[in-house]
C-alpha cells in the first residue's frame, strides 16, 4: 500500500512537472565583470565578485541561493552559500555582489598576484506557486552556473 502511494505521488510531480512554467523559460546567464579587495588585513583579504545575471525572458525571475567556491592558484581557499536578495527583471539585468575570504600570512596565500578561479550557481524560482512549491520541496531547482577564472592582486 505505501508503495503504491509514493508511486502515485511521483507520477503526479511527473505530470505536474511541465505546468510548473518549466518549458518555454530560456536559461538565465550569469557574467562575473569584477573581482576586487574590499578589505584586507595581515591575516585576510576580502575579495568581492560583482555578478551580472542576465534575463532574456518576459518574466522576472526571483533569484534565490548562491552558492559558491573560490580557490587561489589551484587551492580551494573559501566555499560559501549567500542569499540573493534580487531579482532578475524580464529582458533586463540584474547585479550581486558576493564576498570571498582569502586566508593571507601564515598558512594563508602571500600578499602577490595570483591566479583565481570562481565556481558556482545561482538558483532562481520560476513564476508560479506550483514552482515554488517545487522549488521548496528540493523537486525542482532551476540554476545558471558562475564560472570565472583570472587574476587577482593581494598585495
Amino acid at each position: 500500500m505505501k508503495a503504491m502511494l509514493q508511486t502515485g505521488v511521483l507520477v503526479w510531480i511527473g505530470l505536474l512537472l511541465p505546468l510548473a512554467g518549466c518549458s518555454g523559460t530560456a536559461r538565465p546567464t550569469a557574467t562575473v565583470t569584477d573581482a576586487t579587495i574590499r578589505d584586507r588585513s595581515a591575516d585576510a583579504a576580502v575579495v568581492e565578485f560583482v555578478i551580472e545575471a542576465a534575463n532574456p525572458n518576459d518574466i522576472e525571475l526571483p533569484m534565490r541561493d548562491v552558492v559558491y567556491t573560490l580557490t587561489v592558484d589551484g587551492k580551494r581557499v573559501f566555499s560559501g552559500k549567500r542569499d540573493a536578495q534580487a531579482t532578475m527583471p524580464r529582458d533586463g539585468s540584474q547585479t550581486i555582489r558576493i564576498p570571498a575570504v582569502v586566508p593571507l600570512g601564515e598558512g594563508g596565500l602571500t600578499a602577490d598576484l595570483h591566479r583565481y578561479t570562481l565556481r558556482g550557481t545561482i538558483y532562481y524560482s520560476l513564476p508560479s506557486q506550483l514552482a515554488d512549491v517545487l522549488f521548496d520541496a528540493k523537486l525542482s531547482r532551476p540554476s545558471v552556473g558562475i564560472n570565472d577564472q583570472g587574476e587577482i592582486d593581494l598585495r
